[in-house]
């Protein structure tokens, strides 16, 4: 398990570390829901790993920032859309292995430097989900592209699932931003005492939490899958939205890490960083908060009363919750190392690795890389290994299952109970919609298809 340099990028080396990675990340998630030996997280303990995740995490934001940006607008169609997308996703995935492990303190302890490039990843995430669910129409943009039939050009596409998953990867952050929280504001804690500085004071983190809490961007209204009425739909962490009816949680997940992590800030913090709530801003974000503490609420979570308590403290005393400011003082800046390092390293040389990127994978050499790469993807999301890996028929639970989620057709939307007879991945509802789809089907269904048949003939 080592680093993919950025010239390796959608080639054999890459596709094999990205398969790496999407396996360890499905057996930490199987290990997680079932609460059995994580041994996953042991083995990235042990052999200091993390570190590496996040420096991966860094280096796929930033080639996603620069480089696919580059190839965007210079509006050349690639041949095929799969490397691209791989790496595309790539952030996500690291994004959902870092969620599982963190949970753990010995995990978070593990990071040494680089924690600082994953608190600032967590604060531009954030910052990005803010802005993106600012209002009910921005979110319902959002939920149109989740749900949007694919687009007959490829780049067009690849736009819109980028757009997709830089949403998708900010509610990702809000757990890991809580696992941090938890861990530098312990007086036990092993991290820096420069993290918890950083999130508190420089990237104040508690005003976009409180943001978020207003916002709600893990509830969206907008029209359910055939389109004919508008309707609330909750996230859900398998990356799916499902109808609010068919729900059953007073708090949903990213609701309850926001709470679980102001609680921390504000009274389970045993380290010398303290949050001064008298603050202007600061008290006029968090006394905002108090109308969305419901009697509903403070049942399922009932340390949310102390917290309670204390906004209606605060809404009494101006000065209640100051801190002085000689102990907030930070007397030495950190600074994200990993990614100023990339800054500095690829300076003015991102023009250079787009045009390389593109040779590549246009090459022999590139093409047979991303046949055997669809080959393994297609064997590592088959129902077969997830039902394995997760006891249970996908059939009846697909809602329930944090990776394979109800398949549903590209065309309509529709639940699909029948598959692309050649490369077995695509899935419809019937005839009519699998014939408008295969002008955008036909190239990865070739690719898949392809490489199938090779796999057979080489046996």
């Amino acid at each position: 398990m080592e680093l993919v340099k950025y010239g390796d990028f959608g080639l054999e080396r890459w596709f094999n570390y990205h398969g790496y990675l999407n396996k360890l990340n499905m057996q930490a998630v199987a290990s997680a829901r079932t609460q059995s030996d994580e041994f996953i997280k042991e083995f990235l303990v042990s052999h200091q790993k993390i570190p590496i995740l996040v420096h991966d995490l860094i280096m796929v934001e930033l080639w996603k920032q620069k480089v696919f940006k580059i190839i965007l607008s210079d509006k050349e169609e690639p041949k095929s859309a799969f490397p691209l997308y791989t790496i595309i996703y790539h952030e996500l995935l690291l994004a959902n292995l870092l969620e599982t492990v963190t949970f753990h303190s010995d995990a978070v302890e593990t990071f040494g430097d680089s924690v600082t490039d994953l608190g600032d990843w967590c604060h531009r995430s954030l910052c990005y989900l803010v802005t993106q669910s600012a209002s009910e129409k921005e979110k319902s943009v959002y939920f149109e592209l989740k749900n949007k039939v694919s687009d007959t050009s490829n780049l067009k596409d690849l736009d819109r699932q980028y757009k997709v998953i830089e949403y998708e990867k900010g509610i990702k952050a809000i757990t890991i931003v809580r696992h941090l929280f938890e861990n530098c504001l312990n007086s036990d804690s092993g991290l820096p005492p420069s993290i918890g500085r950083r999130l508190l004071y420089t990237h104040d983190i508690p005003i976009i939490l409180c943001q978020l809490l207003e916002q709600k961007p893990w509830i969206i209204i907008g029209y359910d899958k055939s389109n004919t009425q508008r309707r609330q739909h909750i996230w859900h962490e398998n990356g799916s939205w499902i109808p609010y009816e068919k729900t059953s949680c007073v708090i949903h997940k990213p609701e309850a890490q926001i709470w679980l992590c102001l609680f921390q800030i504000l009274l389970a913090n045993s380290s010398s960083l303290k949050y001064d709530c008298s603050v202007s801003h600061r008290r006029t974000a968090l006394l905002k908060l108090r109308p969305l503490l419901t009697e509903l609420k403070l049942d399922v979570l009932p340390v949310l009363i102390d917290l309670r308590r204390f906004l209606e403290d605060l809404s009494l005393n101006e000065s209640y919750g100051g801190t002085s400011d000689k102990i907030n003082m930070c007397l030495i800046e950190v600074v994200p190392e990993i990614r100023e390092s990339l800054f500095s390293k690829y300076k003015n040389k991102w023009r250079k690795l787009a045009t390389l990127f593109k040779e590549q994978t246009e090459s022999n050499r590139g093409k047979e890389a991303a046949k055997k790469a669809a080959l393994q993807w297609t064997e590592t999301f088959s129902e077969e290994h997830l039902s394995q890996l997760f006891s249970y028929s996908l059939g009846n639970s697909g809602d329930e299952n944090p990776l394979y989620p109800t398949p549903r057709c590209p065309t309509c939307g529709e639940i699909a109970s029948k598959r692309c007879s050649r490369c077995r991945q695509e899935w419809y509802c019937g005839r009519e919609c699998q014939v408008k789809h295969w002008l955008k089907h036909k190239g990865a269904c070739d690719l898949l298809a392809e490489a199938i048949t090779s796999d057979k003939n080489s046996n």
